[in-house]
């Protein structure tokens, strides 16, 4: 029998789009928390036109699984009334517009704090909502930029590289969904009883990961630069090609890992790279000793050497080998979600594992609007003829 979730008792109102506000409540989601998507009536989540199959948003059916979706005009007076119904019920409201555009809609802080003052408000935007940039538009790829993290990501003679996942969103993601589990314990458990903004930034999660960067350059005037696969200050770490074709990866920063890793790919007994300050000095000569040694072994050998050693490396997997693979289906990672429009599909599993509060994936994401007659009519007590008027006009 599943136990109870987290956030059970906690309703999260997601008025964001695309990715780094709804993240924030998707992570609250799997957990339990009862997460009414606010999206614009017929156009919906922009999130559910990219990567589709038969005109199903692929990507909305994960960030939007266990949400209910609602249809809600926010740009007409009547629309932000029901918006303000919605926040006197809720616990978290979180949105990611650029500073300004909530005030606009009639949810500034001091107008929703007012309605609910146990109400915690995520606010996530490219840059805060304060400073200098504050109303400059942004990106996850625009905040990887200006973070640091496209500086230092590609190889040593090459331009500035992103990633292709949304980095910089679901980094800030993360972090905010921390920050509102902050505020719900400051309010809940510590006394404060009372809500708060949590501010994110979309380039603060990955400016405060990247911790030596500011560090470096303030003690030393060095500023972090491209290496590649490898790193500058570790030699026993590199990615490389084996004779299949395929791209197995390694990493070591102890004495005991580096060893294991020097006795997988026999050079233990070799004084160039056996230890620390050697490989060091001979980094590169021990690049290429590595790279001849992967391509003349094709994966399955060389993992099976990395086995043997017991020393910490893999190989590259992409998503097919994630989908089959024993681990991760041990762990897992790979949950089978019933779906009204697709059938049984596929997605990821919950993170992190939790003994006593596990979380759960019920449904992915809903159709348009799936929820309008449970939200407004059993939850603000709206009339069916009510919400038809409101539908007809637009607003729902």
């Amino acid at each position: 029998m599943l136990k109870k979730n987290v956030f059970q008792d906690v309703r999260v109102l997601d008025v964001g789009h695309i990715v780094a506000g709804p993240f924030v409540a998707s992570v609250m989601a799997d957990f339990g928390a009862d997460v009414i998507k606010v999206e614009r009536p017929v156009a919906g989540d922009p999130l559910r036109w990219i990567y589709t199959k038969d005109d199903v948003g692929l990507w909305y059916k994960v960030q939007a699984r266990n949400k209910k979706s609602i249809t809600l005009n926010l740009k007409d007076k009547r629309g932000q009334e029901i918006l303000h119904q919605l926040v006197a019920k809720s616990d978290v409201l979180v949105e990611n517009f650029r500073p300004g555009v909530m005030e606009r809609l009639g949810g500034s802080w001091e107008t929703l704090s007012a309605v609910n003052p146990r109400l915690v408000m995520c606010r996530l935007s490219g840059y805060g909502q304060t400073g200098p940039n504050k109303n400059m538009r942004s990106y996850g790829r625009v905040s990887e930029a200006f973070a640091g993290f496209a500086h230092i990501t590609g190889e040593p003679n090459g331009p500035p590289m992103h990633s292709h996942m949304s980095l910089g969103d679901t980094v800030a993601g993360s972090w905010a969904a921390m920050g509102v589990m902050m505020a719900l314990y400051w309010r809940d458990a510590q006394g404060g009883g009372k809500g708060q903004v949590v501010d994110m930034a979309l380039y603060e999660g990955l400016f405060r990961q990247i911790e030596q960067q500011v560090i470096l350059n303030d003690q030393t005037g060095k500023v972090l630069e491209r290496t590649g696969s490898n790193h500058r200050n570790v030699p026993y770490t590199g990615l490389f090609k084996s004779l299949d074709d395929r791209y197995f990866s390694f990493s070591a920063v102890t004495g005991s890992s580096s060893l294991a890793i020097l006795n997988a790919i026999g050079l233990a007994g070799d004084t160039r790279y056996n230890t620390f300050a050697a490989c060091v000095e001979n980094r590169e000569a021990f690049a290429i000793a590595v790279e001849q040694w992967m391509a003349s072994r094709n994966l399955e050998e060389i993992q099976a050497a990395f086995l043997v050693a017991d020393a910490p490396g893999n190989a590259v997997m992409n998503a097919a080998d994630l989908m089959s693979d024993p681990h991760v289906n041990a762990r897992e990672m790979i949950l089978s979600v019933p779906d009204k429009d697709l059938g049984t599909i596929r997605m990821q599993g919950i993170v992190p594992k939790l003994s006593e509060t596990p979380g759960a994936v019920e449904h992915a994401g809903q159709r348009l609007g799936e929820s309008n007659e449970k939200i407004y009519c059993e939850l603000l007590g709206m009339s069916t003829k009510r919400m038809s008027e409101l539908h007809e006009a637009g607003v729902i």
